[in-house]
């Protein structure tokens, strides 16, 4: 019988250390009380036992698992007795005397104690005679690090209320998520703090710090309660915490007035070594932002919002996390309307845009969808950057006003729950009425960014008004993918250049749209304001006098030597590939990930220069494989119909990286592009049978053939107009194309009155 009973634990222990990851799906967790008994900073240990109320959720269910990491169980009482388990790894398995079912629940104490685990961020953490956690890792996965500290079901979807018993010398505090219902004496030197937490949260948001600390108190008159405000920070730190947090009830306000009533039964900040840390109601915040004044608001702006978006409702599951980081990196430069900051915030997003367009692709090792991020960039660019972008651009896709409604009525519906990408979509289709499917597959479900332009417009005046026809075209930066629904801002600038703005709708590659105006638009513009974060930079100015100027973040400086009249210059950097050239020239490239677009007002007399800036830097042109074997140049063309062609320009700096100055600057379009030296010899030497050097050219050119015979020689500029014509027999020849104008020349050899061949030169004076 003993034999049998010892197999019988052995079959046991195998079976449910095999199936560890099905730990939430067995069981639910609905409330916790965790007692820690005894923290030694010294030792950096704690000593503590909880008790979990268990939920089966299956009929005859004989054993459970739950998560603990790094310490170690001391016995296990499940309905007040003991019971076999076992510890492999994280999972403690645990086997009941008697089957539960569906819905039955289980009293569960466990006892434990240890050196309990952390890493760089997360986990259990010491720091001198302060200890606290951090609830996620960003090393760890899975990240959730509730185990680090007491056992449970730690994932992103089991929610359950909490009690916290926490034993401290008498010269230390305790501070816990939730609410203080007590602090109780146990000897002459150490007290219990008690606080009760009674939402609903997942393990990762719970919460403890120890240490000497100092209550910083007030309140706050929210839209349904008075909420008080707990901040706890190191002695040295209280009188700085006035001007450090001097707008958190404006900001509270914004919040509430947008996203609905603060969802928490306290707000609560807490000094930590490191963080922070959107613990519910008790926030890890980093004892150097309590610095005295506003350098640090942004923090804990984006850490406060959380308390909406995170933890009144949390992502479905790590892949999801831009449910609670991008949204809380947005909310981080959104609260900056609600102290009349608006420029700021718009500011803010621009910068942020300009880094995911340039970085993020960098950082996170690749493109990736918001919905799906893997584990290892869950904590990444991605999920923060992009997601802030996206939400701003679904901010002004619904309109501020609907926007508020629909995130608060959101928030609302999946309080206290867990959401996933899909059901915000559904959820905000059926609110707004709206189909929100091809928004979502474009900005959430697509790795990249979309790109938007306008390809051409006519305008042609009907009886006083004037019809506008705008022909857009649409790009993808990081994915092969046209979105469709496409809501964009038109700005028409006036004669007096204000703009007026309108919105077109169109979908796939292409889309046109006829305008109605009652004036004649000077320019028409694509999102003038930057309300969508596609894959552009831009920025407008107007000129008044001659001066230099740089358009913010396009890598494009403007010098007006004369100006004649005012002038309206918009200037878009483009980071998406442009188009190719119509008629490909061997040996040059252009640019596969980036152009300019210049639009203005250029009144008679006018005369600019633009300084363009290149670079080999992995932000810039390193796909572009510069080297010192490359000619470095501009091209330009006017509009999309055209070819892209050699302007005059001159460069300051190296083939691989520095400034192209062009001489002239006019509306149209500007691509980088390089001109391969050694390749364009080796293709003369032996394919045509001929060599023409030097290419590019200042000025003059050498024909070098194998064998003599009646050559004809006729060169054409990008037009075809020929220019010159010359006649020789031999096998060498030089002619002067000065008279050329710049740019691409086409040079056709005829031998003994028959076509020969044919190359393509460029000519810089």
């Amino acid at each position: 019988m003993k034999y049998l009973f010892s197999v019988l634990i052995l079959f046991f222990l195998f079976s449910f250390t095999a199936q560890s990851q099905e730990v939430a799906d067995t069981i639910h967790v609905s409330h916790y009380a965790i007692h820690l008994t005894k923290i030694n900073t010294s030792k950096q240990t704690i000593t503590g036992w909880s008790e979990t109320t268990v939920v089966s959720k299956f009929n005859n269910l004989n054993a459970f698992s739950l998560e603990l990491k790094a310490l170690t169980i001391d016995s296990v009482r499940v309905n007040n007795e003991a019971c076999l388990y076992n510890q492999s790894d994280e999972l403690v398995s645990i086997m009941l005397h008697q089957p539960v079912n569906e819905n039955d629940e289980l009293n569960v104490k466990i006892w434990y104690h240890g050196k309990p685990f952390h890493e760089s961020w997360g986990g259990f953490h010491w720091s001198g005679n302060y200890a606290f956690n951090l609830g996620v890792g960003f090393e760890s996965i899975p990240h959730n690090l509730g185990k680090a500290w007491f056992p449970c079901v730690d994932d992103f979807t089991n929610r359950a209320k909490y009690d916290f018993y926490v034993t401290v010398d008498n010269d230390k505090k305790a501070v816990c998520g939730g609410v203080l219902q007590s602090v109780t004496a146990v000897s002459d030197s150490t007290s219990t703090w008690h606080w009760k937490l009674n939402h609903e949260i997942p393990t990762y948001l719970a919460s403890v710090a120890v240490g000497d600390y100092v209550l910083v108190e007030d309140q706050y008159i929210g839209i349904e309660d008075t909420v008080p405000i707990g901040i706890y920070v190191r002695p040295a730190d209280s009188s700085k915490v006035e001007g450090s947090f001097v707008n958190l009830k404006e900001i509270l306000r914004f919040f509430e007035t947008h996203f609905g009533p603060y969802p928490f039964g306290r707000v609560g900040y807490v000094g930590t070594s490191i963080g922070a840390m959107e613990h519910a109601g008790n926030i890890a915040y980093p004892h150097f932002a309590f610095n005295g004044n506003t350098g640090y608001e942004s923090l804990y702006a984006h850490e406060l919002s959380h308390m909406w978006f995170g933890d009144q409702v949390t992502c479905a599951s790590a892949e999801q996390m831009w449910l609670n980081e991008g949204w809380a990196s947005f909310c981080e430069m959104y609260y900056l309307d609600g102290l009349n900051q608006h420029d700021k915030f718009v500011k803010e997003m621009h910068d942020r845009q300009k880094k995911v367009l340039t970085k993020t692709h960098f950082i996170d090792d690749g493109y990736w969808a918001l919905a799906g991020v893997p584990l290892e960039y869950t904590y990444g660019s991605t999920s923060y950057d992009k997601g802030a972008v996206a939400v701003y651009t679904l901010q002004q896709y619904l309109g501020d006003s609907l926007f508020q409604k629909a995130m608060t009525a959101y928030l609302k519906k999946f309080t206290y729950q867990s959401a996933d990408s899909r059901e915000m979509q559904n959820f905000l289709t059926e609110y707004t009425g709206i189909d929100m499917k091809p928004f979502f597959d474009a900005w959430v479900y697509t790795p990249g960014t979309p790109h938007f332009s306008i390809d051409s417009t006519r305008t042609k005046q009907n009886s006083s008004n004037y019809q506008v026809d705008i022909y857009l075209q649409q790009r993808y930066k990081g994915a092969e993918f046209f979105a469709d629904n496409n809501i964009l801002e038109i700005g028409y600038v006036k004669d007096d250049f204000t703009i007026v703005t309108d919105t077109v709708h169109f979908s796939g590659k292409l889309g046109h749209s006829v305008k109605t105006l009652s004036f004649k638009p000077l320019l028409v513009l694509l999102d003038p304001f930057e309300k969508t974060a596609d894959a552009t930079m831009d920025q407008y100015k107007i000129f008044k006098q001659p001066q230099e100027y740089t358009f913010r973040d396009t890598y494009f400086t403007l010098f007006i030597d004369d100006l004649g009249d005012n002038s309206f210059v918009n200037v878009t950097h483009n980071w998406v590939a442009p188009d190719s050239l119509k008629y490909p020239i061997t040996g040059l490239r252009i640019s596969p990930g980036r152009y300019w677009k210049v639009e203005g007002v250029f009144p008679e007399g006018m005369h600019a220069r633009g300084q363009f800036v290149f670079s080999s830097d992995k932000y810039f042109d390193k796909d572009m494989n510069l080297s010192d074997k490359d000619s470095v140049m501009i091209l330009y063309r006017a509009t999309p119909a055209d070819e892209w062609e050699y302007v005059p320009q001159y460069l300051f700096g190296m083939s691989t990286m520095g400034y192209l100055y062009v001489n002239s600057i006019k509306p149209g379009e500007y691509v980088l592009a390089a001109l391969d030296r050694e390749y364009l010899k080796l293709n003369h030497k032996t394919k045509q049978g001929f060599k023409l050097f030097p290419n590019p050219t200042h000025g003059k050119l050498t024909l070098v053939l194998k064998e003599k015979a009646d050559y004809n020689i006729k060169i054409s500029d990008s037009s075809g107009r020929v220019f010159l014509t010359s006649s020789f027999s031999g096998k060498r020849k030089t002619v002067n194309i000065q008279s050329a104008s710049e740019g691409v020349l086409l040079v056709s050899i005829f031998k003994n009155g028959r076509f020969f061949a044919s190359q393509k030169v460029i000519y810089s004076k």
